[in-house]
C-alpha cells in the first residue's frame, strides 16, 4: 500500500478570495478581524479609482506576536471559535470570524497584500503578492519571509496594505462600504470605524437625515437621526438615543 498526501495549490488563495460577492464584503472581513482582535478603532483608506494608491486597513487591536502569526493567522481555515471560544477574552465580544479564510479577502481586488502587526514590543511584517503565489508549487512550500523589528511596548495593532488594485474588478465604493458596515456595527459601542477620515455614524445610513439641538436641564444636546426605507436592516433593530455620546435608551 502506498501513502500520499493532499497538495494545496497556491491558487487556493484566489479561490477563497472569490468567496466574497463584492469588494465591500471582502473589506468587511478585515473589519471583522479587527473586531475579533478587540480593536477600539479601525481606519479604512480608500484611494481614488485609477490613482494607483493602495487600500489601507489599520486597527489598534491586540496585534499578533510572531508565534501567533505563524501558528494561527497563517493556519488556513483555522477555526478560532473551537480553540478560543465564542467570545473575545477581555471585551467579551461575540467572535465574528468562523472560516479562517478572511485573510485572503483583499486578494479579490488587489494583487499585493502587506501585513504589519505589532504586539508586545515586536513588529512582524510580510508581503503576499501574485508573483510569489504563481512562482510557488503550493501554499505549504511558499517561502514567506517575515521581517521582525522592535517597537515600543505600548504600540499594538495591525495594518494591512492592499496594493496593485485590479482595475478590471469593481473598485470598493465608499458609500456601499458604509452601508455594509453600518448594518453590522451601527449599534455597537466601543468600536469606531473611520472611512476616509470620517467616523461611521447615523448620518451615513441611507435615508433622510435630520439634526436638531434641544435644550435640557443639564444643558444643550444634539439629536441626530436618519429615517431609512432601505431593505438592508441593522442587526439589532430598535431606536437608540444618545446624549453627549452615551447611550441612554434602546427600546426595541
Amino acid at each position: 500500500m502506498s501513502k500520499s498526501t493532499f497538495k494545496v495549490d497556491t491558487r487556493l488563495a484566489y479561490l477563497l478570495s472569490e468567496n466574497y460577492r463584492s469588494p465591500e464584503k471582502a473589506l468587511k472581513e478585515l473589519v471583522d478581524n479587527a473586531w475579533d482582535a478587540e480593536a477600539l478603532r479601525v481606519s479604512i483608506s480608500l484611494p481614488e479609482p485609477m490613482s494607483g494608491d493602495a487600500v489601507i486597513v489599520e486597527d489598534d487591536g491586540a496585534g499578533m506576536t510572531l508565534n501567533e502569526l505563524q501558528n494561527e493567522y497563517l493556519n488556513v481555515a483555522r477555526n478560532r471559535r473551537q480553540r478560543s471560544g465564542d467570545f473575545t477574552p477581555n471585551l467579551r465580544r461575540k467572535v465574528k470570524g468562523r472560516k479562517g479564510i478572511g485573510k485572503f479577502s483583499g486578494l479579490m481586488f488587489a494583487a499585493s497584500m502587506t501585513l504589519e502587526t505589532r504586539a508586545r514590543g515586536k513588529q512582524s511584517t510580510f508581503c503576499l503578492d501574485r508573483d510569489l503565489l504563481e512562482s510557488s508549487e503550493g501554499l505549504p512550500e511558499m517561502p514567506l519571509e517575515i521581517v521582525n523589528s522592535d517597537v515600543s511596548p505600548d504600540v499594538h495593532g495591525t495594518r494591512i496594505n492592499l496594493a496593485e488594485l485590479n482595475q478590471s474588478q469593481k473598485f470598493p465604493n465608499e458609500n456601499k462600504l458604509k452601508q455594509v458596515l453600518i448594518a453590522d456595527y451601527g449599534r455597537e459601542e466601543g468600536f469606531e470605524i473611520v472611512i476616509n477620515g470620517k467616523s461611521l455614524g447615523v448620518d451615513d445610513l441611507q435615508g433622510e437625515y435630520k439634526e436638531e439641538s434641544i435644550q435640557l436641564s443639564s444643558g444643550e444636546a444634539r439629536l441626530r437621526c436618519t429615517v431609512s426605507d432601505q431593505k438592508r436592516k441593522l442587526r439589532k433593530p430598535g431606536i437608540t438615543v444618545r446624549i453627549d455620546g452615551k447611550v441612554v435608551g434602546d427600546p426595541s
